[in-house]
This record gives C-alpha cells, structure tokens and sequence, in this order.
C-alpha cells in the first residue's frame, strides 16, 4: 500500500469517528432541545458539521459505531476537534476539513455558553 492510501486511509478512520461522535452529540443535544429552545440552534449547527464530515468520507464508508458512555455534549465536541489534530490538513486533499475545524471549535465554545 503506498504512502498516500495510507494516509487516506487514516483519515477516513479519523472523519470516521468524528462523525460517530457529531452523532452522538446530536443525539444528546436533540434531546434536550425538547425543554430548552438555545439547543436547538446548537443541534443545527452539530447536524450541519455532522454532514460536513459525512461529505469527506468516500459514499461507502462504514462508520464505525462508538459506545455511548455518558460524555457531555461539549467533551463529545471536543473529542471530535481533538481527533482532528491528528489529520494531515497540509495535504491538498484535506483542504475541506480546516472548515470542519472552525465549525467545531464555534460548537464547543456555544455548548459551553449553554453548559451542554
């Protein structure tokens, strides 16, 4: 395998588990739209990044499924940054991931405002 299939290859694991982790974040997020109205503009904007990552993975990726075990939203959206430290953004390919990013960041600092 050369040096760039690897490479996607990580990168696709990575966008992988970010996407699982938008999901959950949603899920928990939705859920508690129901009886707090400043959370549904924050699950707008996590269903948005979720289909953000969706879109730089290849149509027949399997997303790993995560194990739901009690993570706030805001440390679900952190984990989700955090892994996104580890992909090559350098790399052309990649260049649609800096906004994934910036979306990220943006939804960590609201869930923290909302003390998700």
């Amino acid at each position: 395998m050369s040096a760039s299939a690897t490479i996607a290859e990580d990168s696709h694991r990575v966008i992988g588990e970010i996407v699982e982790l938008l999901h959950q974040a949603s899920e928990q997020t939705w859920h508690d739209a129901a009886t707090e109205s400043p959370r549904v503009s924050l699950g707008l904007g996590i269903d948005l990044a979720h289909a953000q990552a969706s879109l730089l993975l290849p149509v027949d990726y399997q997303i790993p499924l995560g194990v739901v075990d009690g993570r706030t939203v805001a440390q679900l959206l952190r984990d989700a940054e955090h892994r996104t430290q580890t992909l090559p953004l350098h790399r052309p390919e990649m260049a649609e991931t800096s906004d994934l990013v910036v979306a990220l960041c943006d939804l960590i600092r609201e869930a923290g405002h909302l003390d998700c």
